[in-house]
This record gives C-alpha cells, sequence and structure tokens, in this order.
C-alpha cells in the first residue's frame, strides 16, 4: 500500500529564555494511505508535538517530512485537526459549524455544501442540522467537529485525544463511531491517546514514545485473525490477542 505520510529523522526543540528543551529526537516512519496509526507515550513525550509538525503549525529542526512524496513545507492544506475540545461555536447551528471550515478557506460551493448535507444525512445528524451545539450529547459533538473537518476532504486526518473529555460509555460509542466513518470515507488517520486499549482497538499500528525527550521504543502492528472482515473498535476488544498486545505495549511505557 502506498506511504501517504513519511517522516525522516524529525528532531525538534522548543526554544525559551531558560534554554533549549528537546522534544522529540530522532523519529521516523511510515503512514499508508488509509490506514489507523495510533501514537502512545508518557506525559509531555512529545505526542502533540509531532502532530503539530505533521501539520505544518511547527517546522522540525532537523529531518523531513513528507506527504504523498512531497515535502510538507508547511501547508496545511492536506491536513483535518481534531483536539480534545470539539471547538464548535455555540452561537452558530450544526449546519453552519460543519461549513466553518469551508468558508475560512474560501472552499465553500454547491458541491461541497452538497457533500456536507450528504454526510450529516449518513451520519445521523441531518434532523439536527438547524440546532445548536448546546443541544447535542458529547458524541453527537464529536461528530460534528468530525464532519466538519471532512468536509475539507483533507488527505489525513489528526486526532489528538478528541475523546478524552468524555464519559467512558460515550468513549466506546464515539470512537466505535467514528472509526466506522473514517474507514467508510478511506481517510488516513493518526491518532493520539494516553488510553492503551483505545489505541490496540482502533489502530492498524501502535507507535510507542519514550519520556521526553520522545524517541520511538517500537512500532507494532496490529492484527486480529478473527477480523478479517468488519473490525471495529468494540470487537478489537473482545477478540483473542487483544491482552497481549495490552501487555507488550504496557512493558514498553514502563521500562
Amino acid at each position: 500500500m502506498k506511504n501517504i505520510l513519511s517522516i525522516k529523522n524529525v528532531s525538534y526543540s522548543y526554544h525559551t529564555q531558560e534554554g533549549e528543551t528537546p522534544a522529540l529526537t530522532d523519529i521516523s516512519f511510515d503512514v499508508s494511505s488509509g490506514s489507523f496509526t495510533c501514537i502512545v507515550g508518557p506525559s509531555g513525550c512529545g505526542k502533540s508535538t509531532l502532530l503539530s509538525l505533521i501539520s505544518g503549525l511547527l517546522h522540525p529542526d532537523s529531518g523531513e517530512i513528507y506527504i504523498n512524496g512531497c515535502s510538507s513545507s508547511g501547508s496545511l492544506l492536506h491536513i483535518g485537526y481534531m483536539l480534545q475540545k470539539d471547538s464548535l461555536f455555540e452561537w452558530r447551528s450544526v449546519y453552519k459549524n460543519v461549513l466553518l471550515g469551508l468558508e475560512t478557506r474560501k472552499m465553500l460551493t454547491p458541491e461541497k455544501k452538497e457533500l456536507a448535507d450528504k454526510m450529516l444525512e449518513t451520519y445521523g445528524l441531518a434532523n439536527f442540522k438547524n440546532v445548536k451545539p448546546s443541544q447535542l450529547s458529547g458524541g453527537m459533538r464529536q461528530r460534528v467537529a468530525l464532519i466538519r473537518t471532512l468536509a475539507l476532504e483533507p488527505d489525513i486526518l489528526l486526532l489528538d485525544e478528541p475523546f478524552s473529555a468524555l464519559d467512558y460509555q460515550t468513549r466506546l460509542e464515539v470512537s466505535d463511531d467514528i472509526y466506522k466513518i473514517l474507514k467508510e470515507q478511506n481517510k488516513t488517520a493518526i491518532l493520539v491517546t494516553h488510553d492503551i486499549s483505545e489505541a490496540i482497538a482502533m489502530g492498524d499500528k501502535v507507535i510507542i514514545l519514550s519520556a521526553r525527550p520522545g524517541r520511538i521504543n517500537k512500532i507494532i502492528d496490529i492484527t486480529f485473525d478473527n477480523l478479517t472482515d468488519g473490525r471495529t473498535p468494540f470487537k478489537a476488544r473482545s477478540s483473542p490477542g487483544f491482552s497481549d498486545y495490552f501487555n507488550t505495549i504496557w512493558k514498553e511505557l514502563v521500562q
């Protein structure tokens, strides 16, 4: 499968008046098109910094980042970003929130509006398009935020702990929903999470970072032989081998 993202020997440090603080050191990995990659590691190891480098919000001190074989050059046009907070504007309707990214990028065409309408219909939000976000559940808000991002048709979707503010049951339901949506749309996704189980359930691959400065300790391919067709995070959690993956990742994190 073709690599949509390649990271080659990337390092980054934060520079302050107190001096230089290394955040990431010699990071290299590839992400194939349509795959779901998860990144785990201790707090402060540079997981969110890595997403900022991929998105172009930050620039590496050394190394290269390639998207579709070309240097990323700080361009955000290929990237969709979902943060811990859904960042919906309470004074705008669900529909106008979905269109916001298209408006700001001056991409609001009849075709894009049709795409937004279709996604709202497909993912069960058509009846809520004229309500305000305050009337939605936490899970529905995250679906709106995802549709807003997908309306831009990004090549890569970056997910920075988007489920962390949800209660556990809702978190399981929403992670299942979002996984299915991304697979149906054949989108490439990179998820940062502190939750080992979440990473195993959602990921085709899990990248384990060390404590700061973050280095790659190990990359683990996640496969479940009993889920060759119709894999979902919920099914993965009860599959043979799940606990073995968990133990392997846990040992890497605590060593």
